[in-house]
């Protein structure tokens, strides 16, 4: 972002310029935002891998205080509301989810929402939190580097477990990529602020899989999640998410049959009662300021109907 975009951003924010647009022009939908890890103040956004898909929590906090003046977040039960039951959303409405389910979504995260009463969505891959292993794609990309993620990405399924089996990597307590523990898992959906969904089993492609594994992954997340919980997950993430790219629609047909409702990626407004298995969702990076963040709900977004 260039110096001169974030000094005019800020400079609307305090004149209350995005104030009076987002007063005016309402959202098309929800703006539901996609965040991956937070990290701690302390921790440099280099020293993890992909360091800018972790949000420094004085980050979140940031955005938490922009949404909590701005707009009406929401919770995943208001959005099945509307998705499912069709009734009507607040003003300027949004939806907070987290992807895969990192140890600092407990540690970092939820203090943020606690302090700000935002309610989340905490979309977990259960395999990696079973073992106490680190999620697949920082494993690989610590040992061969990002380019090799990419590569692991575009495998058929079973080459790409293959692959991640043989540089699985387990994550000790002082690993800023750890994942959740199963205990701190509860911990987190007992806040009573976060629902925890579903993300597939191991975090594969889906894409790339028949539909038999397809079905393993989907569902045995759902069976892994229930058993952790003591009920189902509604609400599911496609991992990586581009529409009909990373999924297919048989993807969306299984995911259908073992949650309420889906979420994939696309930098557009989701409308949750004609968008039913693949929602969309802003992905949010650590280099959105709190003005940035105001600048694009305020129009930078599109407001385009998606087609």
């Amino acid at each position: 972002m260039s110096l001169f975009r974030a000094l005019r951003n800020y400079a609307y924010s305090r004149a209350g310029i995005y104030r009076r647009r987002l007063n005016a022009k309402p959202f098309p939908g929800v703006a539901v935002l996609a965040y991956h890890g937070v990290r701690d103040d302390d921790l440099p956004c280099d020293a993890l891998r992909g360091g800018h898909m972790h949000v420094s929590a004085s980050r979140l906090a940031e955005h938490c205080g922009v949404l909590k003046a701005l707009c009406t977040p929401i919770s995943g039960e208001q959005f099945l509301e509307a998705a499912v039951d069709g009734r009507p959303l607040p003003p300027r409405p949004v939806l907070v989810t987290f992807d895969d389910g990192y140890a600092n979504c407990l540690s970092q995260a939820l203090p943020v929402l606690e302090r700000f009463e935002v309610p989340a969505v905490l979309f977990a891959c259960p395999d990696p939190i079973a073992r106490g292993v680190r999620f697949w794609f920082d494993a690989v990309a610590e040992r061969h580097g990002d380019a090799a993620v990419a590569k692991a990405k575009s495998l058929p399924y079973d080459e790409w477990r293959m692959c991640v089996q043989r540089d699985e990597m387990s994550a000790d307590s002082g690993d800023p990529h750890r994942p959740l523990t199963v205990p701190e898992l509860l911990r987190v959906a007992a806040s009573g602020l976060v629902e925890v969904g579903g993300h597939t089993l191991t975090h594969p492609i889906l894409a790339n899989a028949t539909p038999a594994d397809q079905q393993r992954e989907i569902a045995g997340c759902a069976q892994a999640l229930t058993a952790w919980l003591g009920k189902a997950p509604r609400l599911f993430a496609y991992p990586n998410g581009r529409p009909r790219v990373d999924y297919t629609e048989e993807t969306v047909a299984t995911a259908r049959e073992c949650y309420l409702d889906a979420f994939a990626m696309g930098d557009r407004f989701t409308d949750p009662s004609t968008l039913r298995g693949e929602q969309r969702r802003f992905l949010v990076l650590d280099s959105v300021s709190g003005a940035e963040l105001t600048h694009r709900l305020a129009g930078a977004w599109s407001r385009a109907p998606l087609v």
